[in-house]
């Protein structure tokens, strides 16, 4: 039985020490925006290409909400070190930042005044120069700066898997006001211009009777199909309204004419 017993403790730890692939320091370096300092690993030694490191910080000595949090890996594609914020409660004064100056992690401020940071990093053994940091689950998409949180690769999805644009919602969306951008260029103002070469009223008809719907506007078969941009309709919309608008101000300056006339 004892024989047994040795046997499973040193089965245990052989497992444990060869396939663990976790590991973690602390330390604490004094940085300012003068004075950055290249991060290190335990043994003070560079970064290491192949390890992934979850490094977390936070300014001691000061009065401050501070904290973050930093993703760093070497990618082996750009032959080049990387770091991603994946939280932080600021960017300014003496909140710790990493950045990649020279092809090295480098901790600092933008503080005249140098702070002790106080660092936590969990370094990952992934085995693998190509690895990314995407093990680590959506810290390494989303990312939080003080009380905003935003999305910085592709696209994303509600109800959806397959997401075309993005934002892609399959489903409904309420709100208290939908803003669209646009451009003074595309905004059919032009309309109102003398150059612009307002459709007469009979092409107008023509075009209906041909087609059974308005010039430059999508047809029920299009919207089912592509959907509508509320910007790119609202648009089509108002030149469609704008056009009606001069038509009617021709044919209001008409019939005052002819009131003249016959008077």
């Amino acid at each position: 039985m004892k024989n047994i017993l040795i046997l499973l403790i040193f089965v245990t730890f052989g497992f444990t020490k060869s396939f663990a692939q976790s590991s973690t320091f602390i330390k604490t370096i004094q940085v300012s925006v003068s004075n950055r300092v290249a991060l290190l690993d335990a043994e003070n030694q560079p970064l290491k290409a192949g390890n992934l490191y979850r490094v977390k910080l936070s300014t001691m000595s000061t009065g401050i909400r501070t904290g973050a949090e930093y993703l760093v890996w070497f990618s082996n594609t750009d032959v080049s070190w990387k770091v991603r914020m994946v939280t932080s409660n600021g960017t300014n004064s003496n909140h710790p930042q990493l950045e990649v100056d020279s092809n090295i992690v480098r901790l600092y401020t933008n503080h005249e005044t140098a702070y002790p940071i106080k660092v936590y990093a969990e370094v990952f053994n992934s085995g693998n120069g190509y690895t990314q940091p995407s093990m680590f689950g959506s810290s390494f998409q989303w990312q939080r700066l003080v009380n905003n949180t935003y999305y910085m690769d592709g696209n994303v999805g509600i109800g959806t898997n397959a997401p075309g644009e993005k934002l892609s919602v399959n489903g409904k969306i309420r709100a208290h006001e939908i803003k669209v951008e646009s451009t003074a260029s595309t905004w059919p103002d032009y309309v109102f211009e003398e150059e612009y070469d307002l459709p007469s009223l009979k092409s107008t008809a023509d075009f209906i009777k041909a087609n059974k719907h308005l010039p430059g506007v999508p047809t029920a078969n299009d919207v089912e199909k592509d959907g509508i941009s509320l910007g790119e309709m609202n648009k089509i919309l108002l030149q469609k309204i704008e056009e009606l608008t001069l038509h009617m101000i021709e044919m209001k300056s008409e019939i005052e004419e002819l009131k003249n006339t016959h008077k």
